[in-house]
């Protein structure tokens, strides 16, 4: 039934039904049909058909006595009276009753309408609303609309007093996280933002209720149309969309209960953003975000593909909020099938072999880690086969915070590559790498340590680099700023270093300079012991910096320098064939090497790049280096040093040991140029070497 239509009536009246909103628009005379007027009704009779017109479901007594504040006595004998004067009129309309139902007005629109006509009230585009009803339309105002209203608009508008206006901005201030703010200028509503959206979410899903749209078979149809006409068509249609290509064609579950309140959740933040609103929420770090990385894949898809097509920009803070909705409704992913697990359990159990062998570590225990990896796993292999396109929001930090981990990933996936028929990308390796990492904390109960400098980030690193060097493998240090640590939660932070005094922060915090001296370095090794273990810390000299693993596949016939490219591509083109050449890799290791560039950056801040491939392509583990007289553009990136990696796939263990050498190796430019610059390949080889 169409709720919305215009009605010319006999008597020269207008008719407008909008939705639950009656509209009558009297033209001239008193309405009559055949001299017949509906005498003797009181006005709550009269009140009791509008309800009745309003409401087409079977609705017990009850309801009707509570609207109109009687008794259920006094509604039945009201609606004999009513069902008399029915029976006078040319128009056929008449109470049903049922049992166990309720009771209903039967007739069809245009007859209902008549009645409500034969009523006879001397009206000028009037809204009939119940005081709930009316009630919401000011809220739909207020937090849809966005708009300031006066008492004296409202009360003309609904035909109201002044003083029932002011009773329903009370209740719409008690029904909501929101303030209504009244003052000289009208009133109005107050709140943050995650206030406002928390609000919109709660009229959406009461209206919805009232309106009978509890089941999720409605909320799919009229329900739909509903939101349209509160919010965006578009918005509405893409988070529909969206929810259901999620239930129909992704490895993802909704919660059924919970089904209703995403959609609508989702619609108020789109709706929102599309206003240019973002909810400023404490801020998540990279070690936390880790742990809810399976919805977090799936929040950043829902965010690119709803704001493509309403044409919003969003930011880190919208995705996260987005993810922690996700979370919250319960949303996981699904098992994969028993016989696509089948397929893929024998490759899935290689990688886990290779990164165990890698990382020195026994990752096949973890039952979790591997349910994981596959539910990631299998759709990954899916979407690179149909060439589907993703990005990872946490990229840059996972490849800079878990340089490691990441590059030790690559390696273990590397040669499955050729029994898939795909070449994996760096966004979807930096997420598989993820689930190692999560799965490494939870083994070795590692600390979660921030470090803090407002100096900038480059001061921050050079903290980093130093004590990342003293602190326990297991542990995962993170850079921040003082504006994100005071806008962000701490519960999960054990220690912060910080070359600044921190006031109001209730964890523990090394104070160290700046420029991080050897003393800092001590106090370090003390007060983490202290904190953490409640034993006394000899405090030793650092150890010289030493390239154990590295110094096993350097060798002096391949160091290069002083060297002159036009390109990145020229450079390679020289380093393999010399490789090839000598049989240190197979011919398929040049193609290799030139596609993994395609993939993803290898040129890092400190203007080295390690370029690599799989090891089913190395016949013989080296490590070529390469420096040039003038720098070459590689990845936007300005690249005067080359590192070639070669590990060849007998070698595996060394993978974990060769990159952590390397990192420690071009960590900063200090080091690069104490290493490289202007120097010889005899000194590069002995310095390595600790000659």
């Amino acid at each position: 039934m169409n709720n919305n239509c215009d009605i010319n009536t006999e008597a020269g009246c207008v008719i407008h039904r909008k939705s639950h909103v009656i509209y009558l628009t009297k033209v001239d005379k008193r309405l009559q049909f055949g001299g017949i007027i509906m005498e003797g009704m009181n006005t709550r009779q009269k009140k009791l058909i509008r309800l009745l017109v309003q409401n087409d479901e079977y609705l017990a007594i009850s309801f009707y006595a509570t609207r109109l504040s009687k008794s259920n006595r006094t509604i039945y004998s009201d609606l004999e009276k009513i069902q008399e004067e029915l029976t006078k009129l040319p128009i056929k309309v008449s109470i049903d009753r049922r049992p166990r139902s309720g009771i209903k007005l039967l007739g069809s629109v245009t007859e209902k309408m008549s009645l409500l006509e034969i009523l006879d009230e001397d009206v000028h585009e009037s809204i009939y609303l119940e005081p709930v009803e009316r009630q919401f339309e000011i809220s739909r105002m207020l937090l849809v609309d966005g708009k300031t209203v006066t008492h004296q608009k409202l009360a003309d508008k609904f035909h109201v007093s002044s003083s029932s206006i002011s009773n329903d901005l009370e209740k719409v201030d008690e029904s909501y996280p929101v303030t209504v703010v009244s003052s000289k200028r009208g009133t109005y509503i107050e709140g943050s933002e995650e206030e406002i959206q928390r609000s919109l979410f709660r009229f959406c899903e009461n209206y919805l209720n009232i309106k009978g749209f509890g089941s999720e078979q409605l909320l799919d149809t009229n329900g739909q149309e509903f939101l349209s006409g509160l919010f965006s068509v578009q918005i509405v249609e893409a988070v529909f969309h969206e929810i259901d290509r999620i239930e129909r064609f992704s490895d993802y579950t909704i919660p059924g209960q919970y089904r209703k309140s995403i959609i609508i959740s989702l619609i108020v933040f789109f709706f929102r953003l599309g206003l240019g609103k973002h909810i400023l929420s404490k801020k998540e770090f990279l070690f936390d975000q880790i742990q809810s990385l399976d919805t977090y894949f799936l929040a950043n898809e829902i965010m690119e593909a709803i704001s493509k097509k309403i044409q919003v920009d969003f930011d880190d803070q919208d995705l996260s909020y987005i993810n922690r909705q996700l979370v919250g409704y319960g949303i996981k992913l699904e098992t994969s099938t028993e016989q696509t697990y089948k397929k893929y359990e024998p490759i899935i159990n290689k990688i886990i072999r290779n990164m165990s062998e890698i990382m020195h570590v026994d990752f096949s225990k973890d039952t979790a880690l591997k349910e994981h990896f596959s539910q990631h796993f299998i759709p990954m292999i899916y979407r690179l086969k149909m060439g589907i396109e993703t990005t990872n929001p946490l990229l840059a930090e996972i490849k800079s915070q878990y340089a490691i981990i990441f590059s030790s990933t690559w390696y273990a996936m590397g040669n499955v590559e050729s029994e898939l028929g795909v070449h994996f990308n760096d966004d979807e390796v930096a997420f598989l790498a993820m689930y190692f990492q999560v799965s490494l904390e939870k083994s070795q109960h590692g600390k979660k340590i921030l470090i803090v400098c407002p100096t900038g980030v480059g001061t921050s690193e050079l903290i980093y680099s130093r004590i990342k060097r003293v602190l326990p493998a297991q542990d995962t240090a993170e850079v921040t700023t003082i504006q994100n640590l005071y806008q962000s939660d701490l519960d999960n932070v054990d220690l912060i270093i910080s070359s600044v005094n921190l006031d109001k922060i209730e964890k523990p915090i090394i104070k160290v300079s700046p420029l991080i001296t050897q003393e800092d370095i001590k106090n370090i090794s003390i007060l983490y012991s202290d904190f953490f273990f409640n034993e006394e810390s000899k405090a030793t000299k650092p150890k010289a910096e030493t390239f154990p693993f590295l110094k096993k596949v350097i060798d002096r016939e391949y160091i290069f320098t002083n060297q002159f490219f036009e390109n990145k591509d020229s450079c390679l083109d020289y380093l393999i064939d010399i490789l090839e050449k000598n049989n240190i890799v197979s011919t398929e290791f040049r193609n290799e090497v030139f596609e993994r560039e395609k993939l993803g950056e290898t040129a890092l801040d400190t203007g080295v790049a390690i370029p690599h491939a799989a090891p089913q392509n190395v016949l013989k583990s080296k490590v070529f280096i390469l420096t040039l007289n003038r720098g070459i553009v590689w990845d936007n990136k300005r690249v005067n040093y080359i590192l070639l990696i070669c590990i060849s796939k007998d070698e595996k263990k060394l993978v974990k040991g060769v990159i952590t050498d390397i990192h420690k190796l071009v960590k900063s430019e200090e080091n690069v140029k104490f290493f490289f610059n202007k120097t010889r390949p005899e000194e590069i080889y002995r310095k390595i070497l600790g000659g």
